[in-house]
């Protein structure tokens, strides 16, 4: 086994991890309209996908999605469809009250991470891309070091998502214009949405 191999991975995946994209400012976002509690159930759901999408590599079905331009189209629509639904509940809900508003919403946090990264079939991609390069043992199969692999990416994720999550709620809390994002969060998070589609489309 090369440690030095899984070492540069981990290093590679915490940089693209805390990189900025449209996973961690949606999680961003959570935090300051929504508090803690949404930002990690949203956290725990954007990274749960990221376990399913390791399954799709391991048995070659994102192989087969990449290769096979209808589909891989119809999963983009899906995802664009569905955040552009978002967008309007965002702005049908926008008026309600707070409270109302958090209740709502608070209990779907993580299907709705969950459903962000499922209907994005560029991580399965990236995936496919990024894991070979990192191969780490010559007795073991490809598809348990895929699979070990993509736990790796999954724990790490996982941690730098909750403290984004929860350095984001404290700045917020701390913040001396507090009542001014909150009152205007909404329009954030639809930037948010407009954001995640144009990377899917892109």
């Amino acid at each position: 086994m090369d440690i030095n191999v899984l070492l540069t991975f981990i290093l590679t995946s915490l940089l693209l991890t805390i990189s900025p994209g449209p996973d961690i400012i949606y999680v961003i976002s959570q935090s300051i309209s929504k508090g803690k509690k949404s930002a990690i159930m949203t956290s725990l759901g954007l990274t749960s996908g990221l376990l399913v999408h390791t399954f799709f590599v391991t048995i070659g079905l994102s192989l087969i999605i990449s290769q096979n331009e209808y589909v891989f189209n119809f999963i983009r629509l899906l995802g664009i469809l569905y955040f552009s639904y978002l967008i309007i509940l965002v702005f049908i809900s926008r008026n309600k009250k707070k409270e109302l508003d958090i209740k709502s919403k608070s209990s779907n946090d993580f299907f709705k991470g969950l459903i962000m990264n499922l209907l994005n079939p560029k991580v399965s991609l990236f995936f496919i891309a990024f894991f070979p390069g990192f191969l780490f043992h010559t007795d073991l199969s490809n598809e348990i070091q895929f699979l070990i692999l993509g736990g790796v990416f999954w724990l790490q994720a996982t941690l730098v998502f909750l403290l984004v999550s929860l350095l984001s709620y404290k700045l917020n809390s701390f913040s001396k214009r507090q009542s001014l994002i909150s009152n205007n969060i909404y329009l954030f998070e639809i930037g948010v949405y407009i954001f995640i589609i144009y990377w899917i489309v892109s």
